[in-house]
């Protein structure tokens, strides 16, 4: 009986042990959190950052949980693969091209036809647009494009067919386009375009045998997957008035710090830096088709509020964690590398514009 109520003992010590640790860990790194004054030495502290992310990649938790989190990742629930493929996309859309070449150089990244996901497009076009995709890579991906097929455009997962979610016109246009494939990259976002709020707001997802939006039109790392479909395939028909409609309703959703919450209808969400980071982009984008201002002095708004939420070391906080499904949002908000990237993208964008009006 001793021995049972000691191994009892212990169990619920390490429980309670790697709880506090995981609390300790994040509260001790968010301490001078956001005292940048200076974009540059911002931009370089990112950069870092995101550099030695690609050689390692925090895990982005998948699970809801704050407490008994040992069994969930002794459950193997604490996080995924999958999300892993899209955050180290971001961080190759972000980093400089050397950084990029480094990573492909020690890493064996295989695209093979059979069980290709969304994902893996995205990580193909974060590997062409540094050129560092080969040619039989890149043919292997476009040639999954009948297994992941349903109803004439590309699905998320096998067992739900029928729903269109938004994260994958994020992870599958840029690359369709970027290989030539516009036709099927038209269908895709045309068919979300009923799933729109307003003609302007995209849901999570859309059934495309009810014809039935799915989800909330406000999540803000949902908006932010529309928006990188259409800024990196910006060229596509409709992309450009999709930009601009985007971009003049989301002006006065933006918080008086510059950021966007969570569910950016709601200011008074916490901020959140993943939809922030990916909207700042689409105000660039809105800024160079309009030449209208103020999408420029929101993007610059955009990018302070990222400052304010950088921890001491260059790690942007406040990313809402991974979505369990449509209708469950994740209540935790810590680091993500895939925001990082999308964050460089922003600085480095803004870099070229600030040059050329200041």
């Amino acid at each position: 009986m001793t021995i049972v109520l000691y191994c009892i003992a212990i169990i619920t010590f390490l429980f309670i042990f790697v709880d506090i640790f995981i609390h300790f860990a994040e509260w001790q790194d968010r301490i001078h959190i956001g005292r940048w004054e200076n974009r540059k030495s911002w931009q370089n502290a990112i950069e870092k950052k995101a550099e030695s992310w690609l050689w390692r990649t925090p895990i982005v938790r998948v699970t809801n949980q704050n407490r008994l989190m040992l069994l969930d990742i002794l459950r193997g629930k604490f996080s995924n693969t999958t999300v892993q493929t899209w955050q180290i996309a971001g961080l190759l859309l972000g980093v400089h091209k050397r950084s990029a070449e480094d990573y492909v150089k020690s890493k064996s990244i295989v695209f093979t036809q059979k069980d290709l996901l969304p994902e893996d497009f995205l990580l193909a076009y974060a590997l062409k647009k540094q050129g560092l995709l080969k040619k039989d890579q890149e043919n292997n991906v476009l040639g999954s494009v009948k297994e992941i097929k349903n109803a004439g455009t590309i699905y998320y997962r096998p067992w739900v067919k029928n729903i269109r979610f938004v994260d994958t016109l994020g992870m599958v246009l840029p690359f369709l386009h970027a290989c030539g494939w516009d036709d099927l990259a038209k269908r895709q976002i045309e068919e979300f375009d009923q799933a729109l709020l307003y003609g302007i707001f995209p849901a999570h997802a859309y059934d495309v045998e009810k014809k039935l939006s799915l989800g909330v039109h406000d999540w803000s790392r949902g908006i932010g997957w529309y928006i990188l479909g259409l800024t990196e395939a910006q060229d596509l028909e409709g992309n450009n008035d999709r930009i601009v409609r985007l971009a003049t309703a989301l002006l006065p959703l933006q918080l008086d710090g510059g950021g966007f919450s969570s569910f950016v209808f709601n200011k008074r969400e916490r901020m959140e830096s993943s939809g922030t980071a990916l909207i700042g982009l689409l105000f660039i984008c809105a800024y160079q088709l309009s030449n209208d201002k103020k999408f420029l002095y929101a993007a610059i708004q955009a990018e302070q509020a990222l400052m304010k939420a950088t921890r001491r070391n260059g790690a942007i906080d406040y990313c809402q964690g991974d979505t369990p499904g449509i209708g469950y949002y994740s209540n935790n908000f810590s680091i993500m590398p895939f925001t990082q990237g999308m964050a460089l993208m922003l600085s480095k964008k803004l870099d070229k514009l600030l040059d050329e009006n200041y």
